[in-house]
């Protein structure tokens, strides 16, 4: 019996197709005054652009990207470990996955966000994360490294900048460390939120992370997706009380868009003097 490859563009073309599909039946809607015409269907209903959002909604990533940025994280930790040894490595990573979820809420709160879709060159992303409400397994319908391939460009631009800035061009074997270990945590909290959509097929090593409390649960990030998404922003799902308490002060989203580019730049270079301080 022969059976029939779909290769990774076909997976993307497939979603672009269910985003036209349902982007006509809203608008359709909102012609018979069924319904208002969401942000997400008003972006998705006009032609791309280089710096504004529009369709097509999902889009191919370099796979080879993810390799090289894989190599160069572990480059990173195989200049620096060695000099830190092996107890302030191990820390650098606990903190890092403390600091990366922390992170990955802030994201996702951004990226949630309606209004972002309107910013330029950042608005795609923000078009994408809306569209998962719509389509919740598009996670898992796209190829992994697809998944993986969707940070590529911010991923470029923070090593550079940490790997520049922060390690102050790898003199700092701390920073270096971090910095490896944040690039290692961002493509660990995708697979994490793909693991939480992926319900009848998950792997004995995601299932036992779960269990765990290292990554969060399908029940867990399941509550996100119920209507209006307010709650459990997190990827790995550690830090949502956090993020959640950090609403409860306040939901503007200049706030938080500013609250991600600064923290974006100076992670790295705080957490290490913290640790130098805290040793």
């Amino acid at each position: 019996m022969s059976t029939t490859v779909i290769t990774s563009l076909e997976k993307i073309d497939k979603l672009n197709e269910t985003v036209a599909r349902k982007t006509k039946q809203a608008v359709e809607a909102a012609r018979g005054g069924k319904a208002q015409l969401a942000p997400e269907h008003v972006a998705s209903g006009r032609k791309m652009s280089v710096a504004y959002s529009g369709f097509p909604v999902y889009q191919p990533r370099s796979h080879a990207l993810v390799w090289a940025y894989c190599c160069v994280a572990s480059l990173m930790l195989a200049r620096g470990a060695p000099q830190l040894g092996v107890p302030m490595t191990v820390l650098c990573a606990a903190v890092m996955f403390l600091a990366y979820d922390l992170y990955s809420g802030v994201l996702h709160v951004v990226l949630d966000h309606p209004g972002n879709i309107a910013l330029p060159f950042f608005g795609q992303a923000c078009l994408e994360f809306q569209w998962h409400h719509h389509i919740p397994d598009d996670i898992c319908k796209k190829d992994f490294w697809d998944v993986l391939g969707d940070l590529n460009v911010v991923v470029g631009l923070l090593t550079a900048i940490h790997f520049c800035w922060s390690s102050q061009w790898g003199a700092d074997p701390l920073a270096l460390v971090l910095t490896g270990c944040k690039l290692f945590m961002a493509y660990f909290g995708q697979y994490s939120h793909k693991s939480a959509h992926n319900v009848n097929h998950r792997g004995p090593v995601a299932k036992a992370l779960q269990r765990a409390g290292l990554m969060i649960s399908t029940k867990e990030h399941a509550r996100h997706h119920a209507p209006p998404y307010e709650l459990d922003f997190c990827l790995v799902g550690v830090c949502n009380p956090v993020i959640d308490a950090m609403r409860q002060v306040t939901t503007h989203p200049t706030v938080w868009l500013g609250l991600l580019v600064v923290w974006s730049v100076v992670d790295v270079k705080l957490l290490a003097l913290a640790l130098v301080a805290a040793v």
